[in-house]
């Protein structure tokens, strides 16, 4: 047939280029748990994406530290984790719980530090605090509502999750993500704190990564959509959830392990030439 022709697999390689791919150059097989040995630091560590994704992150071999302000929430989520952790390894040789608040300084400088003293170091870093106002006129918006949604968005750890990797005796530099939204990508009419408050993570994101990228400290953010979690159709009409729905090119919510997976691929090495992005977890409902 006319415009087609078959390739000679024999045909000696072109100067120039490489023998195979560099990824073939491997000394050991690819790891199941590509996490072995990391220790990963997460903020808003009892709520649902939280626990789920220090699960997945359990699984594939991190040690995970987990911060939350709500002491009962870490202590729900302790018997849930066990699972992710093999039969026979103390719970505590992998899993820290933390009851503090993520939006004192002082408090995330402990937890950091209490992180280190247990583990030894600090890979990575998912903060993932985040609170959304009542949806509302920005004529309406009074000064206390947003200095409280800005303090819980914007406030993000970055500071001393980043001092503590660079300090690594392993010197391998580290991985910050900073848990973003969709309402950090586009307008979102009726919430203006949390969507300055989201945009505001990705400056900070991306100054971070300029400045941090000399220690091999990598700064990302992610974008999430809805994600299904308990309660979080309270405040939504049915008719609003199928609009928003309907807007999502995958037609369905996100789920916390949509989120979980992407975290664990930035956690690891995997990502290691990515700084300074931002990552959509939303099904396709923003085009940017």
């Amino acid at each position: 047939m006319n415009g087609i022709s078959t390739l000679n697999l024999n045909k000696p390689v072109r100067p120039g280029i490489g023998r195979a791919p560099t990824s073939t150059n491997l000394t050991r097989p690819l790891p199941i748990h590509r996490l072995d040995g990391k220790v990963v630091f997460i903020t808003g560590g009892g709520g649902k994406i939280g626990v789920e994704t220090a699960g997945r992150l359990l699984v594939e071999g991190a040690n995970v530290a987990l911060i939350d302000n709500d002491q009962s929430s870490l202590e729900a989520a302790v018997p849930v984790l066990k699972a992710a952790i093999p039969t026979g390894v103390p719970l505590e040789s992998r899993l820290l719980t933390i009851a503090a608040d993520a939006t004192k300084e002082v408090d995330v400088d402990a937890c950091v530090k209490k992180t280190v003293q247990r583990f030894g170091k600090l890979d990575a870093a998912l903060l993932n605090c985040s609170e959304r106002e009542e949806s509302g006129s920005l004529l309406e918006l009074d000064e206390e509502q947003w200095d409280r949604i800005m303090t819980v968005n914007a406030k993000s750890g970055v500071k001393h999750t980043a001092a503590a990797m660079r300090l690594s005796p392993s010197a391998t530099g580290g991985s910050i993500i900073l848990r973003s939204s969709i309402a950090g990508l586009r307008g979102s009419p009726g919430l203006l704190s949390y969507s300055a408050s989201k945009f505001a993570l990705r400056g900070i994101a991306l100054t971070a990564a300029e400045e941090l990228g000399q220690y091999g400290i990598r700064v990302n953010t992610i974008h999430t959509s809805i994600i299904d979690t308990p309660g979080f159709r309270e405040g939504w009409s049915k008719e609003k959830l199928e609009e928003v729905k309907g807007e999502t090119s995958l037609g369905r919510w996100g789920t916390p392990d949509d989120v979980a997976s992407v975290v664990a691929f930035l956690a690891s090495e995997d990502s290691k030439f990515m700084t300074g992005g931002h990552l959509k977890i939303d099904g396709g409902c923003v085009s940017v």
